[in-house]
C-alpha cells in the first residue's frame, strides 16, 4: 500500500482557499444555471471545473504532485485555470445575452466571480512558476 501524506501547510495556504473558493462559486453557478433549465454548455463548464480544481486539490493535498514527477504539475494547473476562466466568460456572456431570467443573472454573477478567482489562480501559479528559478549573472 503507498505511503499517503497530508499535506497539512497547504490545507491552511491562500491557494488551498482560492481552490475551495473556485469549487463554491462554480458549484453555485451550475445550481443556478441547473434552476434555470438551461443545459448543454451551460451546465457542463462549471460542474467540469468543479471537478477538475477538486483533482488539483487532492493532488496538492495528498502530495501527489511530488510523486507523480513525470508531468509539471503547477504548469498542469495554471492552463487549467486560465481555460476554466475563458470557458467561464463564454458561457457567463452567452447565457446573459441568449436570456434574462434571475437564475441566468445570478449564475452569471457568479460565473464572473469565477472567471476573477480563476484568472487570479492563473497568475499566482504562474508567478510561483516565473519567479522560483535562481538568476544567473554573467560576466
Amino acid at each position: 500500500m503507498p505511503d499517503i501524506e497530508v499535506n497539512f501547510p497547504f490545507v491552511k495556504s491562500k491557494r488551498s482557499v482560492l481552490k475551495i473558493l473556485e469549487m463554491v462559486v462554480a458549484f453555485v453557478a451550475f445550481v443556478c444555471f441547473a434552476a434555470s433549465s438551461f443545459s448543454g454548455a451551460f451546465l457542463a463548464v462549471p460542474l467540469m471545473e468543479i471537478f477538475i480544481t477538486l483533482a488539483f486539490y487532492l493532488l496538492y493535498l495528498l502530495k501527489l504532485d511530488s510523486k507523480i514527477t513525470q508531468l509539471f504539475w503547477p504548469l498542469m494547473d495554471s492552463v487549467n485555470s486560465a481555460f476554466a476562466a475563458l470557458f467561464l466568460l463564454i458561457i457567463c456572456i452567452a447565457a446573459v445575452v441568449l436570456r434574462t431570467t434571475a437564475g441566468i443573472i445570478t449564475g452569471s454573477v457568479f460565473g464572473f466571480l469565477g472567471v476573477l478567482l480563476y484568472a487570479v489562480d492563473t497568475y499566482v501559479i504562474f508567478s510561483l512558476i516565473a519567479f522560483n528559478q535562481t538568476k544567473t549573472t554573467s560576466g
